[in-house]
Order: structure tokens, then C-alpha cells, then sequence
């Protein structure tokens, strides 16, 4: 959702054309469609039984925000997130609520490689790049002998005190050396955030691993801990780790926006929210829909929308929150994804792989959604018939500070990929169709610092009346993260609609 202050001189209003007249019941509105306020929403609705009037209101022409599909050559695939962490509950249990509990899947090959060099080495077991099994570390050979040869020496060091936030980058580094960084970090924390390792908070980005170092001296000993149990201990269930939606999971949101709707729910697109103002004991929403104004009145905000627009929303109301918030950098990328003809793509191995960002290419990872995903591998073999089946790739390119690499036109992206698909799995023929989605500002970057952050915004917004904040700055990037995320806004709305309605009875 797009959101921008109210600034009269860079993007004119008309004059207000009308005030909603006040509802019998207690209003909420949830400002962003995306799946963190459409989650919140839901859960609003749901919960309340109906007591409370809930009204979405979502900048852009559909709902869904980073979730969401396209086709390639007839086929549907995700040109967002393709995958929800189904060891937490969150995602899972909104998609089963929504109706989709039958289309519930998980993938079909786990196991991805990296891309070193001239060939596809297979990734060895690591919590976020810190080895968990060095035996099968160095059977990977994806390490120099002098770099295996130092690393068992870690854990008889003496354990590293934490002063304050560190970046996971520096930390690892500090105990096992920056090959490994490099080499086995960079990729996955790039794959997860499109950020950089030295930059990236060692407490916010892999909270689990953090946890276990406050009582190990080990980083080694403490990922293995980690691996074996630490998840479970945090409240993980077991299982496939990740699930995904029949169809794709931006089938997700559109299924959410429909049962809002029918539980009675506003869901609105194309209504950009210019301002906030707190009057009395109400907030009013300033509101551009088309070359039209409004004016509506809530009893309840959810504000549900990436930092920097909460930023230009909260300046007013809450400056500090507002400066906290517009400090979050945000990565953007781009998702290529490319369909081929079946006997051109030699067998492939694991679910696709990640590129170290020293190896110098655009790609920045590759999954094979037709091995991955039965569902995208039944339709590419339905919709062009069994003796013209295809291959098709997703593959991502972007980190923070490559701005060059995403904004390229389509035709010289596409080639580039091609190119390097080519090249580390031996395609022999070029596509026969490709769709480009490109994300601006698509991920929060979790910098050193950001837990601290994130607790002074939460401190403030929790001094204003009736306002709750959520999405994917707080709490983690994933699907079930920023689900949670909005799950517990939601539940200070509820929390105080129980209050006012035991005072008004």
C-alpha cells in the first residue's frame, strides 16, 4: 500500500465531499491490504462476532501487497512469496480458516545448493550459514582446507561478550573467520532479508541462535543446540518447515478479503490514506479515492502499512515513532521467472540454489518451482500437454545497494538470468515465455539496533489511544511472522472493545 503524508502542495486535494455518519457499533479501521491488515481484519472480525464494524482501506488496485501471482507460459506461479513457515501456526491457520485447508501443501524436494565457482555445490546443514555438522561441512567442499582446518578450533574459545547489538556478520566473522561469511551467510541471509551480513542484527534475524549464545561460549556448539531443539523449545511444532498454498500463495490474501467481506467487513482498494488526526475520544482518516475525499471516523486504527508510509502517517501523532520508523531501510528486487522446455533443462537436483554475492552475478537465487511444487509441475504438464512439458524457474535478483541490478529493463534482466541459468545448470534452449515482477521496498532490513527500535515504536504507539501497528518491520519477514504480527495488534483492539463494551452495558 502506498501511503503519503498529507501534503497539500505535492498532491492536491479536493475539498472534503462527506463524513460517514457514525456506526452503531464500535468502528476499527485497518489501514493497508496487505496480508498483515487483512490478517488483522479477519482476526478483528472474527473474534468480535460481528460486534465491530471493520473497514480495510488499501492505496492500490488490489489487496495482497508482496503476496501475489502471474503466468508463465499458462502456467500460475507466485511472483511474491511462494512459501509459509508451517512450524508456527499463524499462516496455516488463517489459509484453513479462509477455506483453504484442502490446498495446504508443502514441498516436494528440500535441499538447496550454492553456486561457487563453475559448478553447483550442495549447501551443508547451517542455522542462517553457521555450520551445525563441520563433518558434513567439509564433505560440501564449499570452504578452502585452510578455513575447515581453523573452525574446530572455536570451540575452545573463550565465549564473546555482547555491550549491545552486533551484526551477524561481524560476529561470525569474529569467531569463524570471513570465508565463511561469505561464502555460507551472505546467500541465506540475502535469500531471507536482500540485505548484507554486516548489517544485518544478530538478535533480530536469527533470535533462536541468540537466545542459545546468552548461556554457550560456542557459536558452533550453539547452532548445533539451535538445530537440534532450540526451535521446538520457542514454541515451533514439528513437521515440514514449510507449506504452501495449491494455486499459490497469493491465493492467500484474496481468499481473507472474501471472507472479510462476507462476515459483513469494508474491504477498499484505491483509497489512499492522506492523514490521521486523533478528535476527542475518535481518530478521523483523511482519505483520496480517485479524484474524491473523504473523511471517515473510527473508534479503532490498525495502522498496517510498510515503515515509511507509518512514518508519514505517525509525523503528528506520534514523532517518535515516526522517526524510528522512517530510519528502517528497505531493500527492493526483482523476480524473474523463466519457463522452458522440459528437454532442454537437464535433471535437477533439491529445490534450486543461492549465489554468494562475491561471485559477481546478478542472480541472487534460483528455485526449481516445477521440482519443488507438485501443483506448478501438474500444470505445466496439463496446460501444454504431456509431450510438450516444461521447466520453470523462479529466480531473484536484488540485495540492498544493488539498485542497478533490479532496474534494468525486462529484455536485459531476462537475458542476464537466462544466461546464468544456462551456465550453472546447463539449459540448452532459451525460454519460451518469462514474467518479471519487480518489488520496491519490499523488505524491512533488520539493522543492528532494530530489536531496541522496534521495543521505542511499540512504547510509543502503546501511549496513544485506540492505535495498534503491525506488519513485517517487528517481528520477522515471513508470512506467519507478519501474521503474528497482526494477530497481536489485533488483539489490543479486541482487548479494549471487551472494555468498552462491559462499561457500556
Amino acid at each position: 500500500m502506498t501511503v503519503s503524508a498529507s501534503d497539500s502542495e505535492a498532491t492536491p486535494m479536493r475539498p472534503v465531499l462527506s463524513v460517514v455518519p457514525a456506526a452503531p457499533e464500535r468502528r476499527v479501521v485497518v489501514i493497508g491490504g496487505g496480508i498483515a491488515g487483512l490478517a488483522a481484519a479477519h482476526f478483528v472480525a472474527t473474534e468480535s462476532r460481528g460486534t465491530l464494524g471493520v473497514t480495510v482501506l488499501e492505496a492500490g488496485p488490489r489487496v495482497g501487497g508482496k503476496l501475489a501471482t502471474a503466468e508463465v507460459a499458462g502456467v500460475t506461479v507466485d511472483s511474491g512469496a511462494e512459501a509459509m513457515q508451517s512450524t508456527r501456526p499463524e499462516a496455516v491457520s488463517l489459509a484453513r480458516a479462509v477455506g483453504l485447508e484442502r490446498d495446504i501443501v508443502h514441498p516436494e524436494v528440500f535441499g538447496a545448493s550454492l553456486w561457487l565457482g563453475d559448478r553447483l555445490r550442495r549447501m551443508p546443514p547451517t542455522v542462517m550459514g553457521v555450520p551445525t555438522d563441520l563433518r558434513a561441512l567439509a564433505a560440501a567442499q564449499v570452504l578452502g582446507a585452510r578455513s575447515l582446518l581453523t573452525l574446530p578450533l572455536e570451540y575452545a574459545r573463550p565465549a564473546t561478550r555482547f555491550d549491545g547489538d552486533v551484526s551477524v556478520g561481524a560476529f561470525v566473522e569474529s569467531r569463524l573467520g570471513r570465508d565463511l561469511v561469505e561464502t555460507l551467510v551472505e546467500p541465506l541471509l540475502g535469500g531471507v532479508y536482500a540485505g548484507r551480513a554486516d548489517a544485518l542484527s544478530l538478535e533480530a534475524t536469527v533470535p533462536m541462535l541468540f537466545r542459545e549464545l546468552r548461556g554457550e561460549s560456542s557459536l558452533l556448539r550453539a547452532a548445533e543446540r539451535t538445530a537440534r531443539g532450540g526451535g521446538r523449545r520457542a514454541g515451533a511444532r514439528r513437521g515440514p518447515i514449510f507449506a504452501g498454498i495449491r494455486g499459490g500463495v497469493g491465493r492467500l490474501p484474496q481468499a481473507v478479503a472474501a471472507d472479510l467481506v462476507d462476515r459483513g467487513a469494508v474491504v477498499r482498494t484505491d483509497a489512499v490514506v492522506r492523514s490521521l488526526h486523533r478528535v476527542d475520544d475518535r481518530w478521523r482518516i483523511i482519505v483520496a479515492s480517485g479524484d474524491q475525499g473523504e473523511v471517515l471516523e473510527a473508534e479503532e486504527i490498525i495502522l498496517a502499512v510498510p515503515p515509511h508510509q507509518a512514518s508519514a502517517l505517525l509525523t503528528h501523532v506520534s514523532p517518535s515513532a515516526a522517526n524510528d520508523l522512517g530510519l528502517i531501510d528497505m531493500s527492493s528486487m526483482a523476480i524473474v521467472t523463466l519457463a522452458y522446455p522440459a528437454e532442454a533443462v537437464p535433471p535437477l537436483s533439491g529445490s534450486g540454489f543461492l549465489v554468494p554475492p562475491n561471485q559477481g552475478r546478478t542472480l541472487k537465487a534460483a528455485n526449481y518451482a516445477t521440482s519443488k511444487w507438485d501443483w506448478i509441475a501438474r500444470e505445466a504438464r496439463t496446460r501444454r500437454g504431456r509431450d510438450d512439458a516444461l521447466v520453470v524457474i523462479r529466480a531473484s535478483v536484488g540485495r540492498l545497494g544493488e539498485e542497478d541490478a533490479w532496474q534494468r529493463s525486462d529484455s536485459d534482466l531476462v537475458s542476464d538470468v537466462h544466461a546464468e541459468l544456462a551456465d550453472a545448470i546447463g539449459i540448452r534452449d532459451l525460454p519460451v515465455d518469462r514474467t518479471v515482477t519487480r518489488w520496491r521496498d519490499a523488505i524491512p532490513q533488520y539493522a543492528t539496533g532494530h530489536v531496541r527500535r522496534v521495543e521505542r515504536i511499540r512504547s510509543a504507539v502503546a501511549g496513544i489511544p485506540d492505535l495498534e501497528i503491525c506488519g513485517a518491520a517487528f517481528d520477522g519477514v515471513g508470512v506467519a511472522a507478519v501474521i503474528g504480527s497482526a494477530r497481536t495488534a489485533a488483539r489490543g483492539v479486541l482487548s479494549r472493545s471487551g472494555r468498552a463494551a462491559a462499561v457500556a452495558h
